[in-house]
């Protein structure tokens, strides 16, 4: 095992991984190397500058972790760092459905364990358990793939190394002995593992990040606001209301100690003149506009039940405004790593799915928290990694099925009658 030495003489310490990704899933998978595996000999690459990554508010939105994803923070941290997200956080105690017509909204309560922290308070609390020389700013944004190096030239784990290139330029090349692809949904690693390959072709480097990926057909914008719903609203419930004519959905809810988190979710609509699809914000590249645009679209619903929402929005400095397309993988698996054990994947890199259950970051700390096992308690990368994707490959296809009938129902102002709080919360470490 890799407690100790292998019979090449090679120990867990000689494995020096490059995480390429500074995210949640990212940071916690390098959290948890450090923990579970005292592997200390790892480098974090994050492409956005130094500056922008020491921020710590205003980035992102916030962040729902469940039973499962707390057990995982307790694996990957201890349980002082879960105690420290629990404290910072707001505890969920249901959902709040607003109805047209009625005058008072529909309470579901909920017992699952639920806690929602900022996004951006999750992120600097993983950052700060990593030494700083381990992250590295301003690349891997190129990544483009690796070569082995003939074990001869270098002592490492499994007999060679990985040349990875380029990270910000062709002359820039480093040697790591694994590569995990903690680059979110648009994926460079993700393409690797896909296609079996160790060099994305130039011709092909536009169209990797994207291979494997579909468009849902819907927008999503969304920010914490240093502003708390009010005392109308009943404390940690999360308030939700769908236009009547489907197509704009409006989540609002606690965020932590004067703080509430909200998120719209706008479909594409079609045009009656043309019959192509148009969608929202589509032209918009200025986060006042956006705003206002955003404030627009939701007055012409003439609907009341939406003012918690706008006036969260109005609330809402332009700068921390977040917005993505909703995106999923169109499968899943059958594999989250390269069959030479080069490459893994975690995060949403090894299961982009629809954002519905709130689930994509639990998954992310669950997933890391297994690498890191399967990692301390195999006889070599290979078998570690095989370990790894057997464990969550059919977890997080069941999760994304889940998820995309979750988010249909939603967008028609349905209501969810499945209660899969259960199945999702039983998860546990191995």
């Amino acid at each position: 095992m890799f407690h100790s030495t292998t019979k090449d003489g090679a120990s867990k310490q000689d494995i020096n991984p490059i995480i390429v990704g500074g995210g949640i899933a990212g940071l916690a998978t390098a959290v948890a190397l450090q923990n579970i595996c005292n592997i200390t000999s790892f480098k974090v690459l994050e492409k956005s500058s130094k500056e922008s990554f020491a921020k710590d508010e205003g980035i992102g939105a916030g962040v729902q972790l469940g039973a499962n994803g707390l057990r995982a923070l307790r694996a990957i941290g201890g349980e002082e760092l879960m105690q420290k997200v629990i404290n910072v956080g707001a505890k969920l105690e249901g959902n709040a459905m607003i109805i047209p017509g009625k005058d008072e909204p529909m309470l579901m309560p909920d017992n699952a364990e639920k806690v929602f922290v900022r996004w951006s308070v999750l992120r600097s609390m993983l950052r700060d358990m990593i030494p700083e020389e381990n992250i590295v700013t301003g690349v891997g944004d190129n990544f483009s793939g690796y070569q082995i190096k003939d074990s001869d030239c270098v002592e490492l784990i499994d007999q060679s190394g990985c040349v990875v290139y380029p990270l910000d330029g062709e002359s820039q090349t480093s040697t790591h002995s694994l590569i995990v692809g903690a680059d979110g949904v648009s994926s460079t690693c993700r393409y690797l593992v896909q296609s079996n390959l160790k060099q994305i072709p130039s011709d092909e480097m536009k169209t990797a990040r994207t291979k494997g990926i579909k468009d849902t057909g819907r927008i999503t914008i969304k920010a914490v606001v240093p502003k708390e719903l009010g005392n109308s609203f009943k404390a940690g419930y999360t308030y939700a209301y769908f236009a009547a004519n489907g197509g704009i959905a409006c989540f609002a809810g606690p965020a932590g100690t004067g703080h509430t988190y909200w998120a719209i979710a706008i479909a594409d609509e079609k045009d009656k003149d043309t019959e192509e699809m148009k969608r929202f914000l589509a032209d918009v590249t200025d986060l006042d506009e956006l705003k206002s645009s955003l404030l627009s679209k939701l007055a012409s619903l003439e609907s009341t039940d939406c003012q918690f929402a706008i006036d969260m929005i109005q609330a809402t400095n332009s700068e921390t405004i977040y917005t993505s397309r909703s995106k999923e993988a169109h499968e899943i698996g059958p594999h989250l790593a390269t069959e030479d054990g080069k490459v893994v994947l975690v995060g949403d890199a090894a299961h982009a799915m629809s954002g519905s259950y709130g689930q994509n970051p639990s998954f992310g700390l669950e997933g890391a928290a297994e690498l890191a096992v399967s990692i301390r308690d195999s006889e070599c990368m290979q078998s570690a990694l095989k370990r790894y994707s057997e464990h969550r490959v059919g977890r997080c296809i069941e999760m994304q099925k889940r998820s995309a009938e979750r988010a249909e129902k939603a967008m028609k102002g349905e209501k969810d009658l499945e209660d899969v709080s259960k199945w999702i919360s039983q998860w546990d470490i191995k």
